[in-house]
């Protein structure tokens, strides 16, 4: 990159939403110990439904095991995207609004929000995922910065940016990927 190439970060709910989502199901996987709890409990629900001729209230039982193993999960990620949609309005996304600058240049990226810029090199940085309209920039192992397709002057390529800059093995491509690519 001979130049520096700056992304005027517009975001809104969709967006946020989205990266969200990818965060925690995708990347993070918070969606693994609500289902294995899911799994677990349907299991004994189970063997209490078998043993139905042979103790009392085992039915009964297994109907509870079944509610909570199923219940608990349940309320788990309605409570997340609860969340998501209080982060939403507490940060003002409901319609689309100017967050944050990033200038990416041969010396790293650098974040200007509110009064101070911070910076990051390039050698420091996590990685970077590449996702339908949008690519996340991980600056550091929790922490991102949205760059929404179309945003970066002059229509620059920011993915091919960032494939100069950083290693192969940073980059996370999770485009659904169509035959004919």
């Amino acid at each position: 990159m001979e130049k520096s190439i700056t992304v005027n970060v517009i975001l809104d709910d969709k967006i946020f939403r989205q990266f969200a989502i990818f965060e925690n199901f995708h990347r993070k996987r918070i969606w693994g110990a609500p289902l294995i709890f899911a799994a677990i409990m349907s299991a004994f629900a189970l063997v209490c439904f078998a043993m139905r001729e042979r103790a009392e209230q085992a039915v009964m039982m297994g109907s509870v095991l079944l509610i909570i193993g199923l219940g608990l999960p349940a309320a788990y990620i309605g409570l997340f995207f609860k969340s998501i949609k209080f982060q939403i309005k507490a940060m003002g996304l409901k319609s689309p609004r100017h967050v944050y600058s990033l200038r990416l240049s041969p010396l790293g990226a650098e974040v200007i929000s509110g009064d101070e810029p911070n910076q990051f090199k390039w050698s420091g940085m996590f990685g970077a995922y590449r996702v339908p309209g949008c690519t996340y920039l991980f600056v550091e192992k929790n922490k991102a910065y949205l760059l929404p397709d179309g945003q970066a002057e002059e229509g620059a390529d920011i993915w091919a940016l960032l494939a100069d800059m950083l290693p192969v093995e940073k980059l996370i491509d999770c485009r659904k990927k169509s035959p004919n690519r």
